[in-house]
């Protein structure tokens, strides 16, 4: 019986984790203790800013309301990306919806490049009311729901502290300390953690959040990392905060912007009281002076007198996320990058898998470890071909990352045959095995039609949904998007 966790770091990982598990105990009528140390002089990486609309029900899983999320997170709602000159002069978005006809969808398999109309605004609601920056849910519905998918623009690192805050609450134990020591026994199992108060630390099971240091399953277990480098060229990113005291935009926008640059892609995100821009880039084609100056031509002049943050990244992932007594979480565990927001969601899948394996693990700790690393593995070669998917598929030629992004070589061996059938179709469900994937047959075709990969033959007449009463009443029952985060803050204002 699992009594004890003790989760090292914390950050986005570890309060997420720390906190699924002590949901999930207290709801099972379990006794478990949890635990987590935190070095009060390591920052505090924030993963990312965007999320996927699993953040949703691992939000309310762990108990904080929506309303406490979006006021001490400063979070906005995110309902797609909208993706910019990854074919250049061309656009598309990657919306959460995808509208299908009661009948039959088989006609899609036959869209073709050669059409006029476009996949994502024939195809999603959302795509066309982001134009008008409408919000997927009104202040009528029940928290965690609208009338649409949505996810959302966060503070990771605001996140992160309230979560520590409502943690506490519940009965998870923080001490602030430094990790000097981790014994292991001979058996390659974590006995204890010493720390720099004196403190030796034990558990029945070790949560490994401490980022790209990975100082228990990396360091004291010696797992190795495997290299995703080939299909993912991006190593660094340079970020900047801009506050809307410095420049205010014409709306608080209810998309993630991700527009292709010459070694790479810059996001834009708008958060309540400020935007968060990065510039995510290849070493190998630009150097870190010359990625801050872009960045800071790109944003303008306002931007000169900002602080900008340059972020060391490897895309890979340990061999082993579970072994013997400890699990990696997060980085720790590994990354690929931040294109289409998957570091909140690696989080939030092996905190809610850790949740539900610990009886397995207390009844059978080799096979549960055995099996987690599989799902984890599978879970990153799934989200590792849908981010290699969308550069292997321009047709930017124009410099030598993009001719190195679409080399041959870069193509995953797993993606190769299925891109030579998509040329000529458009994806099926049975391109994509698996019962829960985080990215399947949706949002591959809104990549694939939307970078005019898919020429295929067309037969018969293309039939697309009529979604223009759709579109007229949810513009009537829907607020804009700022009038709905003016109705959060007079409330949060009231309380």
């Amino acid at each position: 019986m699992v009594q004890s966790i003790l989760v090292v770091g914390g950050g986005s990982a570890g309060w997420i984790t720390a906190n699924l598990l002590n949901a999930h105990c207290q709801r099972a009528g379990r006794k478990t203790q949890i635990t987590l140390v935190e070095s009060p002089d390591i920052p505090t990486i924030g993963v990312g800013e965007a999320t996927v609309p699993t953040i949703r029900r691992t939000l309310n899983d762990i108990g904080l309301p929506e309303q406490d999320v979006l006021v001490s997170a400063e979070a906005t709602f995110k309902t797609l990306i909208r993706f910019k000159d990854w074919n250049l002069g061309e656009s598309y978005d990657h919306p959460f919806d995808r509208r299908r006809r009661p009948q039959t969808d088989s006609s899609v398999g036959r869209w073709s490049a050669q059409n006029n109309l476009s996949f994502d605004r024939s195809f999603s609601a959302l795509t066309q009311l982001a134009d008008h920056n409408i919000a997927p849910k009104s202040p009528r519905h029940p928290q965690y729901q609208g009338s649409f998918p949505y996810a959302y623009h966060l503070d990771a690192i605001k996140l992160a502290n309230r979560l520590a805050a409502f943690g506490r609450e519940r009965g998870i134990l923080q001490t602030l300390a430094n990790v000097t020591d981790v014994a292991v026994s001979p058996e390659g199992l974590i006995e204890s953690v010493q720390t720099d108060r004196g403190e030796t630390l034990t558990a029945d099971l070790y949560i490994d959040c401490t980022g790209f240091r990975s100082a228990l399953l990396g360091g004291a277990l010696g797992v190795k990392m495997k290299s995703f480098a080939k299909y993912l060229l991006c190593d660094r990113a340079v970020t900047m905060r801009i506050p809307y005291d410095v420049h205010t935009p014409p709306r608080i926008l209810t998309y993630t912007q991700a527009t292709a640059r010459a070694a790479g892609w810059q996001w834009d995100i708008n958060l309540q009281t400020r935007r968060g821009i990065g510039y995510v880039y290849s070493s190998s084609f630009l150097s870190d002076d010359a990625a801050e100056a872009a960045l800071r031509q790109h944003e303008g002049p306002h931007s000169d007198t900002l602080e900008a943050r340059h972020i060391r990244f490897a895309s890979g992932k340990r061999q082993l996320s579970w072994k013997g007594n400890c699990v990696a979480v997060g980085l720790s565990d590994g990354f690929l990058e931040p294109l289409e927001s998957s570091g909140l969601y690696l989080i939030e899948f092996a905190g809610l898998a850790i949740a539900t394996m610990l009886e397995d693990f207390s009844a059978a700790p080799q096979a549960t470890a055995r099996y987690y690393n599989r799902i984890t593995d599978e879970l990153y070669d799934e989200i590792l071909g849908f981010l290699n998917l969308h550069y292997v598929t321009s047709k930017r030629r124009d410099t030598p990352f993009w001719r190195a992004a679409t080399a041959d070589d870069a193509v995953l061996d797993d993606l190769r045959d299925r891109l030579e059938l998509w040329k000529r179709r458009s994806p099926t469900q049975f391109d994509f095995p698996g019962a829960d994937r985080l990215f399947a047959q949706d949002s591959y075709e809104f990549v694939l039609h939307g970078m005019k990969y898919v020429d295929g033959p067309v037969s018969g007449q293309i039939q697309v949904p009529d979604m223009r009463e759709l579109i007229a009443k949810s513009r009537g029952e829907l607020p804009e998007h700022d009038a709905f985060l003016a109705l959060v803050k007079r409330a949060a204002a009231r309380a």
